[in-house]
């Protein structure tokens, strides 16, 4: 008797309290963003504010350990649910398998349509006719300007180099030996850097990574070989990661470099002279305005516990609202139908932004590194004098053809 009389008052008890609510599924999330200024902060802060059936977790990854970690997590079958991977990578990753084909959950989104992505951006998360990732940033190289170095030498800051011939000209002009300024810097060291930092010539020319033996090819990175026997730019250009071009700008030490908006935040509170940007300078006579293109995707590993809360995460994350917050830190909105309203930095953000138009994905191929390698060998090569330009490209031409025999671009 008592004991039914204690289990109907415990079935009272559960009955007033009402149903107890379903705690919210966690996401795991690896990321580099190493600064908190960086949108994926606010983002996610607001995602786990503004609705209940998904928590995400994130996990912050040092970039140079990402991928190593990402590869040992699939093989061991323990993944994230969702991975912010840079962006020459998902080709290789989406060829074994290893990530979720995410075409038809876009079919069915309100909030991401190809249509309104810029194009390169885009097309790094294609994989034979499949869309393995979504861009959450991009990022790509124009010109950046010392305007009191122009004004010194008689050039005009508001009429930058627009083709090949102004831009061997000007760097001449700018070029002080006396004093270690050098005209134009880049880096050409045996890294993805330099790859990053040459092919803008490369497609600049006409030229093509599948057609490395010919004269365009050859005359791409010939003008970065005829730089440096100038003295126009350093032959440490092939020993310099990007940063430390920019650092050699910030000095005082180049006149003109590539950059990425990465680094505003930095020129900003370090140069001490005026510094401007301008579009990357085309060829003569071809006249095809292009750039490298590079940013982070989202992806979703194949093995993934929730792929439904990830991808969830993904739409909120592509909301225009916060895609724009990302220029804060330097990256820009992948979007087309993003517009920054009054940006930080206006200049730059006017010049990357018509840039970004023409950035083309690195690939997108399944086994990029590789390709890559044999074009920094090149570069190397033709830049310390080892071998000449048209001889270096034709030899890792033969290095990467049987690659893109099996696997085209």
């Amino acid at each position: 008797m008592v004991r039914r009389a204690m289990l109907a008052l415990a079935g009272l008890l559960l009955f007033a309290a009402g149903p107890v609510a379903a705690q919210p599924k966690t996401v795991s999330l690896w990321h580099v963003f190493n600064l908190e200024t960086d949108m994926i902060y606010g983002g996610i802060k607001a995602f786990n504010e503004t609705q209940t059936a998904y928590r995400i977790d994130a996990r912050l990854v040092p970039a140079n350990q990402f991928v190593t970690e990402l590869i040992k997590a699939i093989a061991t079958g323990s993944v994230p649910d969702l991975v912010t991977l840079d962006n020459p990578f998902v080709a290789s990753f989406a060829a074994q398998g290893s990530l979720l084909d995410l075409t038809d959950r876009i079919k069915q989104s309100g909030t991401i349509k190809p249509e309104v992505y810029f194009k390169g951006p885009w097309a790094s998360g294609q994989w034979k006719g499949h869309t393995y990732a979504i861009p959450r940033d991009a990022n790509t190289l124009v010109l950046c300007y010392n305007a009191d170095m122009f004004r010194a030498k008689g050039l005009d800051p508001d009429k930058p180099p627009q083709t090949w011939s102004e831009l061997v000209t000007d760097a001449a002009k700018l070029t002080d030996p006396a004093k270690h300024v050098y005209g134009f810097g880049f880096s050409a060291m045996q890294a993805e850097e330099g790859v990053f930092q040459w092919l803008p010539f490369l497609y600049q020319a006409g030229g093509s990574i599948d057609h490395l033996n010919s004269p365009e090819a050859a005359s791409s990175l010939q003008i970065l070989v005829d730089f440096v026997k100038s003295g126009a730019a350093s032959l440490d250009v092939i020993n310099e990661r990007q940063y430390e071009v920019t650092n050699t700008f910030m000095a005082g030490n180049t006149a003109m470099v590539p950059c990425g908006p990465w680094e505003l935040p930095r020129l900003q509170k370090e140069a001490k002279f005026e510094w401007r940007q301008a579009l990357l300078p085309m060829k003569d006579g071809v006249n095809i305005r292009a750039s490298s293109l590079g940013g982070y995707d989202w992806v979703i590993p194949n093995a993934a516990a929730d792929p439904d809360g990830a991808f969830k995460f993904i739409e909120f994350m592509a909301d225009p609202k916060i895609v724009s917050e990302g220029w804060k830190t330097g990256r820009l909105p992948p979007r087309t139908d993003v517009v920054v309203a009054d940006p930080q930095w206006p200049q730059a953000y006017a010049m990357y932004h018509e840039q970004l138009a023409t950035a083309r994905a690195r690939g997108p191929h399944p086994q990029w590194p590789e390709l890559s390698r044999a074009m920094q060998t090149a570069e190397q090569e033709a830049i310390t004098g080892k071998r000449p330009a048209a001889e270096a490209l034709a030899d890792a031409a033969k290095k990467i053809q049987p690659i893109l025999a099996k696997t085209p671009l």
